[in-house]
């Protein structure tokens, strides 16, 4: 990426989703506007609601600092430089982690590299992910802290420390990360408490302890990212989610077990060793490789028979072994009997994603086996100089191993049978350096020579199975790139903005393009999320409803269906078509109809005949008056912006404003400065009624989720930071 010929956003979802959010939310932010309402796409929507925005994530607002590249948008650098900056923020994490184990700073400096550059965090490219499971080291590193403290005071400082880093991860918007850091939690606190206990037999003290860590770390979690948590679940109520080939259901739903169909295949785990192994296949939907480097890998084994008697490692090695057996999904019985009997398990959706959790305990236990190798007599966990690690059965399968990969090699190179693909044949190279590594470190060679060597060793051979940053050379040339896409339409987007009134657009063809987000242009589309809201999903196919004047299509695409003129705007890459059918943005009626229910309100807008400039359809009565022939009435939209929208009214008689804006709970509408009540018109539209005369009418987005969620994070924050700073100003509780 430094050469700027690789990107990690060519794809349309890194384009529409990550990146527009963030030029939408950077935007606004710089306005002064917190956006948790997004006007530009869906017809507008909750942006809070919908998680993965992470509009509340701290490390987010930084971004708002870098200035816009000279066409106004993002620079794609800062967007990677922030990219590899989470990374980092992954390493240090788990470096520190591993400082806790009471380990050296080269075996938590190697640890981190390959929890940061190897399996599921080094091949995630979503953000709101990759920010998300950067946190688990610190999740843990408190919780062992808690579970150890001298007091259950401290016990309490510390778990909530713990929570409030279970609480960042909630912020970063990825619940499917969050889901299994709680498992981790439990599964740990259960652990301790099993496990350990004083002599005199009585474990009242130890289980309490167990039980307080994990409900500290789970309450202050949950409070830290109830911002972003409370209105998501308003959402997740009111939305459907996409399964793919399932299709759609309400986002609150269980998603059946049939559906939860992508998982981790159970020949992927020859990708421990060979990355590529099966053309690098390891499973449906999101599998990645588990890979963490051979030589690490390695480590975790002599780590794991080093230290067996530390229970921590003992809990490690199995969390590893229970992940990857979740993995597996429908091919193992533990994911089925886990997704009954665990509350919200469901919502992991990709089995295959709990391999994050199987390489969190593997780089641990990676770091435990690097100890043993490298660290001379410093303690009783740490390794005598001289003393072996291995023990003969290790040294005869690694002998083994290495004879069989070069009898491989020789025998493709010789007969040319079986063909050895190039990324197969580099790892067997990698696995005859970290044999050689192996064998000179028995031999007591552990300088800082060698150390620098292996920190080589591990970089090369993942850095050559890191492949997330695409060559846009190449993209370009064969499946085209999406970002140069919604570049090209900046001019087309200029030229719809520079258009009286309000009005918005939709786009025509494949793949959609959110414009919306990136140039502040309100559309029906915008190519986001996996969920789309009830109401809106209802009236979309309304599209002259919506106020859609424009429609934006790629030169390359056909005319739009029905009565269109010739485009009136054109360039290279983009061309723009006027509809005359357009509902204006706000408009007057004075005769309704009572359908109680929104399905049929929805299928009765599109009987003929049916005009709904004149007559609207309520879910209950709505008190409004009729209008003399020939009165003329306005209704003008004076501003719109995210979370809130501003009218001018003149009206003759007493009838209903019906605003073509979804209809979404938390908004609400003034009157000349009085509160009025918003009602659900045509299905999935506002309506307010108005007086006869002159009125301003003002509806603002203030959902009571988003103040509560907003309070009790603060709480979160600000109490958490108290105790720790009476902690370290009061020795006497330390």
């Amino acid at each position: 990426m430094l050469t700027r010929q690789f990107s990690l956003l060519t794809e349309t979802e890194g384009v529409n989703q990550a990146y527009s959010w963030m030029q939408f939310m950077i935007t606004n932010i710089r306005q002064g506007i917190l956006p948790i309402w997004d006007p530009y796409t869906l017809a507008g929507h909750s942006f809070v609601g919908e998680m993965q925005t992470a509009l509340f994530y701290p490390f987010h607002f930084l971004l708002a600092l870098v200035p816009f590249n000279s066409t106004g948008v993002l620079s794609p650098t800062a967007y990677h430089v922030w990219f590899a900056f989470s990374h980092f923020l992954a390493a240090c994490f788990m470096f520190a982690l591993i400082r806790e184990f009471g380990l050296s700073r080269f075996s938590a400096f190697l640890a981190g590299i390959c929890f940061s550059l190897g399996g599921y965090v080094a091949h995630m490219v979503w953000p709101h992910m990759l920010e998300s499971s950067l946190w688990l080291p610190l999740v843990f590193l408190f919780l062992l802290r808690a579970l150890k403290a001298a007091s259950s005071r401290l016990a309490i400082v510390d778990a909530s420390i713990g929570g409030v880093m279970l609480g960042m991860s909630v912020l970063a918007g990825g619940l499917h990360v969050v889901l299994m850091e709680a498992l981790v939690v439990v599964s740990a606190g259960i652990f301790h408490a099993c496990s350990s206990g004083p002599e005199t037999g009585n474990r009242r003290p130890v289980v309490f302890r167990a039980a307080i860590t994990v409900a500290v770390i789970g309450a202050v979690g949950l409070a830290t990212g109830a911002i972003q948590l409370l209105p998501s679940f308003e959402y997740g109520s009111r939305a459907y989610r996409y399964l793919g080939k399932a299709g759609r259901l309400p986002a609150g739903e269980k998603i059946p077990y049939a559906d939860m169909s992508d998982e981790f295949w159970p020949h992927g785990i020859a990708q421990l060793v060979i990355p590529f192994a099966f053309n690098g296949r390891s499973g449906d939907g999101e599998a990645t490789s588990p890979y963490i480097g051979a030589f690490p890998l390695l480590a975790a084994v002599i780590g794991i028979r080093r230290y067996w008697r530390n229970r921590w490692i003992r809990y490690l090695a199995g969390l590893a072994v229970a992940a990857f057996l979740f993995s597996l999904g429908h091919y193992s019985w533990l994911h089925g009997v886990l997704y009954a009997v665990v509350p919200q398990l469901w919502n992991l959706r990709e089995a295959s994603r709990m391999g994050f959790v199987e390489d969190f305990a593997l780089v641990i236990l990676a770091a435990h086996g690097f100890e043993a190798l490298f660290v001379k007599a410093e303690g009783e966990a740490s390794t005598a100089a001289g003393e072996s690690v291995s023990w003969p059965g290790l040294n005869r399968t690694l002998l083994g191993i290495v004879i069989a990969c070069a009898a491989l090699l020789l025998v493709s190179a010789v007969l040319a049978k079986p063909e050895i693909n190039a990324w197969n044949s580099l790892s067997i190279l990698v696995i005859f350096a970290s044999y050689g590594m192996f064998r000179y470190l028995e031999q007591g060679n552990r300088g800082a020579a060698v150390q620098a060597v292996m920190v080589g060793l591990i970089l090369f051979d993942l850095g050559a199975t890191d492949w997330n940053a695409q060559n846009k050379i190449e993209v370009a040339r064969t499946r085209g790139d999406h970002l140069d896409r919604v570049l090209s339409a900046r001019a087309a987007a200029q030229f719809l903005k520079s258009q009286e009134g309000v009005f918005r657009v939709r786009s025509q063809g494949e793949p959609i393009s959110n414009l919306g987000d990136m140039y502040g242009l309100q559309m029906v589309q915008g190519g986001v999320g996996v969920t789309l809201p009830m109401d809106y999903a209802r009236i979309m196919e309304y599209q002259d409803l919506l106020n859609v004047r424009y429609i934006i299509a790629a030169v390359k695409e056909p005319k739009p269906l029905g009565v269109f003129p010739d485009p009136v705007y054109q360039d290279q890459g983009w061309k723009i078509y006027e509809s005359s059918s357009a509902y204006p943005r706000a408009w007057i009626v004075h005769e309704t109809l009572i359908e109680p229910s929104a399905e049929r309100a929805a299928q009765r807008l599109g009987m003929p005949g049916f005009d709904a400039r004149r007559t609207a359809f309520t879910d209950v009565p709505v008190p409004v008056e009729a209008l003399a022939d020939g009165a003329r009435e306005i209704a003008e939209v004076l501003r719109i912006a995210p979370n809130r929208m501003e009218l001018e009214v003149d009206a003759q008689s007493r009838g209903l404003l019906v605003l073509s804006e979804n209809y979404y709970p938390g908004w609400r509408a003034t009157m000349d400065g009085q509160s009025a009540p918003i009602y659900r018109v045509d299905s999935g539209l506002r309506g307010v009624v108005v007086p006869r005369g002159h009125s301003r009418v003002v509806l603002s987005y203030a959902p009571a989720s988003f103040f509560w969620g907003a309070l009790l994070t603060s709480a979160a924050f600000a109490g958490t930071l108290a105790m720790w700073l009476r902690r370290i100003r009061v020795p006497a509780i330390r």
